[in-house]
């Protein structure tokens, strides 16, 4: 069996080939861990090659591309949009296919953010399981088997489990069930008594440094214990601190410049800053600093709703807001964009930053009149 997508968990993988091979694999599995640990990747592709899907390309297709078969059948936690008495998970499956490849190791928090559900509480509900029992009841494609992942299972509500549990207890011919939950103490005695539990422990150290060799990494390996994740979010957090850092350095460098050209030392040793990043490196934090000016200016014209940053150094963008503005925005964005499109072209890094750094001084020292 070929594992395109689920990193380490090899114990596990074996395990469910073991039960592929002997035709041993129960109608009901419950799968306990933490959602970054991989549960969610893990099932659908053990999924797939229970309904005898595989993928004829070599090539890594994206994660949505393959769960999209009629025999595979997602439930998840969500909640009723506005004008809506009922709402099943169908309703959100642009949104899940979407996550899937944005966010397969995401946890619930991350899918209730993708979804807005606001001050609402995502809950996988009684209709929705009706419905599931309807749709497992007709014939699959081909007669092969069909597949429910149940992600979530903790946010099932009573009626709900209830009326599931009657589906655990009459299975339809060739269906099988993957429960995902990150604590099986939550769920439904009745419904745990009815399914083979498997425990998945945190990924192997050893695979995640494989994955992730930039030593620069390796203490939040550490700190993430296991979970790719959380090891993904702390990655996130620490480059773009780093990034806003080096940006806000920049700045205040850029507007202490007018007039000043000792400063222009402190420039250049900027510039020099960013050319020893990786290329991968430099691209992102063009792609950040984008992003920050686009908020700035937002900020300065009270579009509150439009602004996502949020600080990882204590910085207040109101601070910066009232210097971008319509006079010098456009003309920011634009360098940015550009230093992004020379670095994809292998530019001299030391000459593109130079320039970028005396540009900055020209134009964030725009007035706005």
């Amino acid at each position: 069996m070929l594992w395109k997508y689920t990193i380490g968990q090899d114990k596990t993988k074996k395990h469910l080939e073991y039960l592929l091979e002997t035709n041993q694999v129960p109608h009901a599995q419950l799968i306990t861990a933490a959602y970054g640990r991989g549960s969610l990747v893990l099932s659908i592709e053990f999924s797939l090659q229970l309904i005898g899907h595989t993928q004829k390309s070599e090539t890594k297709q994206p994660l949505s591309h393959s769960s999209q078969h009629p025999n595979l059948h997602f439930i998840y936690p969500m909640v009723k949009k506005a004008t809506e008495k009922i709402a099943y998970a169908s309703d959100y499956a642009a949104e899940w296919y979407d996550f899937l490849d944005q966010m397969p190791y995401g946890t619930l928090t991350d899918w209730f953010e993708a979804i807005n559900v606001g001050n609402k509480q995502g809950l996988i509900g009684v209709s929705e399981i009706e419905k599931l029992h309807r749709s497992l009841y007709l014939k699959s494609l081909d007669g092969a088997n069909k597949v429910c992942i149940l992600w979530g299972l903790e946010k099932m509500n009573p009626s709900a489990a209830n009326a599931f549990l009657k589906l655990l207890e009459e299975p339809p011919e060739k269906t099988y069930f993957l429960l995902l939950c990150e604590d099986s103490e939550l769920i439904l005695p009745t419904v745990r008594s009815r399914c083979q539990e498997i425990t998945l422990p945190p990924i192997e150290e050893e695979v995640l440094v494989r994955l992730l060799p930039e030593q620069s990494n390796l203490p939040l390996i550490k700190q993430a214990g296991g979970n790719y994740g959380k090891l993904l979010s702390l990655i996130s957090s620490s480059e773009e601190k780093e990034f806003e850092m080096l940006l806000l350095g920049g700045l205040r460098s850029a507007f202490k410049a007018k007039g000043n050209k000792s400063v222009v030392l402190d420039l250049m040793d900027w510039s020099n800053e960013l050319a020893l990043l990786g290329r991968e490196k430099q691209k992102a934090f063009m792609r950040y600093s984008i992003q920050l000016f686009r908020d700035a200016f937002f900020t300065n014209y009270a579009l509150d709703d439009l602004v996502y940053f949020k600080s990882n150094a204590d910085f207040d963008l109101t601070k910066l807001a009232p210097y971008i503005h319509s006079k010098n925005v456009g003309a920011l964005i634009t360098l940015f964009e550009e230093q992004h499109y020379y670095i994809q072209r292998n530019a001299n890094a030391k000459m593109l930053f130079a320039e970028l750094a005396l540009q900055l001084t020209r134009l964030i020292n725009i007035a706005e009149d």
